[in-house]
């Protein structure tokens, strides 16, 4: 079979920091892209610079200004502006396993038209760990289900099946991956996960920025015109999530008034924290107990930034 000829794809807003670790993954794959296409949001940190560097001694490395632009808009971009038909996504704020893109490729050569690669976090402190471990402890090759859609900063596709998809839904800020995946799917065509692709990612390194994170998830979620195809005990992750954080919340706000209302934040919350006691089994094997108090408060606090994203836009917007 003729050798795929691939366009990697990505969009960056304010990656100074990240970006040359980015890049510099890219450079060093077992298997280059045949190009990159970076769309750049309007950065003002120095990012537009760095890449322009890094083109000017890789021909192959190409910059698109878009200003304002939302992540869906960029990603819609880069692809117009591809000159292959196999694409390969991936985000600012991550690094490339060496052997990502050869991986990807081999994928596309047996005939797989639409990819889920693998993420995993990327952390350097306890609190950036601990994040991880609850959002990527599924995620570990034991762990991964038949049914995994991926993330697009690890993923792949035809030309085709983006097209067939409807392209990425320009009108939303944030969730804009989930839905272009469920319209993958509802266009005909099946993931397949390619368990060997990993890219990591930059856990977020506060509290503030961890928050700000999930809020905008929330209101994604709010505009999104499709059901988020994930389930947990059966039931829909946005309407199980959405019902035991206001049920919780009140437990919580109640509990000021009465320490019995404790119990019903209990029951609130005890649903999250069972789907995720995997992670705080892992979170303790690797760090021990000293994990146990940033799990407990994560949970709750990234459902109420979750929630509160969510009845806003649905309320105000």
């Amino acid at each position: 079979m003729s050798e795929v000829k691939v366009s990697l794809i990505c969009t960056v807003y304010n990656e100074g920091k990240s970006i040359r670790e980015l890049l510099d993954s890219v450079i060093d794959q077992t298997r280059q892209p045949d190009e990159a296409i970076l769309v750049d949001g309007g950065s003002e940190d120095g990012t537009r610079e760095i890449i322009e560097e890094y083109a000017e001694k890789h021909g192959w490395i190409n910059l698109v200004v878009e200003e304002g632009c939302n992540i869906a808009e960029g990603r819609n971009t880069a692809i117009e502006n591809a000159s292959h038909d196999y694409i390969i996504s991936t985000d600012g704020g991550c690094v490339l396993d060496e052997e990502w893109i050869e991986s990807m490729l081999e994928a596309f050569e047996e005939g797989y038209d639409a990819l889920t690669g693998i993420w995993r976090p990327k952390a350097d402190t306890l609190f950036e760990f601990v994040q991880g471990e609850i959002r990527g402890h599924h995620l570990k090759p034991e762990n991964i289900p038949n049914n995994h859609t991926p993330s697009s900063r690890s993923a792949g596709f035809t030309r085709q099946v983006w097209a067939d998809a409807g392209k990425y839904p320009e009108y939303l800020y944030t969730g804009e991956d989930s839905e272009f995946n469920t319209n993958v799917r509802e266009a005909g065509y099946e993931w397949q996960v390619v368990d060997d692709a990993v890219v990591y990612w930059d856990m977020r390194s506060s509290w503030k920025s961890y928050f700000k994170q999930f809020y905008r998830y929330g209101e994604g979620d709010a505009q999104s015109q499709t059901e988020y195809p994930e389930k947990v005990f059966g039931i829909s992750k946005t309407v199980l999530r959405l019902t035991t954080t206001v049920i919780g919340g009140l437990g919580l706000f109640g509990a000021l008034i009465s320490p019995w209302l404790v119990l019903l934040a209990m029951a609130g919350f005890g649903p999250q924290y069972a789907s995720k006691t995997g992670s705080l089994k892992s979170s303790i094997r690797q760090r021990g107990l000293r994990t146990v108090p940033y799990w407990l408060v994560m949970i709750p606090f990234e459902s109420i930034a979750f929630t509160l994203g969510y009845f806003r836009q649905k309320l105000w917007f």
